[in-house]
């Protein structure tokens, strides 16, 4: 292994994948932990189905959420959260990883859990807003939001979600808690 390698082993996220691991055994899935993240994979599942094992990988990314203080995000929004992702983080994945994106207020996990395929995960990316760096190259900026009035989970496409609509934003609720994979 080269030096590079070994120095992307540590990373922050130790505290979402073990949320992650929790959901996943809740769900029936046996969680194996990788040592080395030098291949985008943090978790492997196994599990039993009709009398077969299907093993699933799983990158964990864990973002902080932040209840919304700005009046007009109030009516609309109770917590959001951001996280800065290359734009191509994801291009030499295989295409059966699966993003497990772990999402909590600070202590207080309430169950915001998205499982997303990856090449859904690309699109989200490609689809978030985008942000110069310092160094002159650009990343997006991975905007989620709580609707609270209809329980639903928005990702921003524009650096603001419009007074009265979700025209600017992308519906992931269907990916929170998708432990049918």
């Amino acid at each position: 292994m080269k030096r590079e390698d070994l120095l992307k082993a540590g990373h922050y996220e130790i505290h979402g994948e073990t949320i992650a691991k929790f959901e996943f055994f809740q769900n029936g899935f046996n969680p194996y932990s990788r040592y080395l993240d030098v291949d985008k994979v943090d978790l492997i599942l196994r599990k039993k189905e009709n009398g077969k094992v299907r093993f699933v990988e799983v990158q964990v990314k864990y973002g902080t959420l932040y209840k919304v203080d700005k009046d007009w995000y109030k009516d609309k929004f109770s917590c959001h959260s951001w996280k800065f992702f290359k734009l191509d983080e994801f291009k030499d994945a295989p295409k059966d990883l699966y993003i497990a994106y772990v999402l909590s207020l600070p202590n207080d996990y309430k169950g915001d859990i998205f499982i997303i395929p990856v090449t859904n995960f690309n699109e989200l990316i490609k689809s978030a807003v985008k942000s110069e760096t310092k160094k002159g190259g650009t990343k997006a900026k991975f905007m989620i939001a709580h609707d609270h009035r209809q329980d639903k989970w928005f990702v921003c496409t524009q650096s603001k979600f419009q007074a009265n609509d979700f025209s600017n934003g992308i519906d992931v609720t269907r990916y929170r808690r998708n432990f049918k994979l």
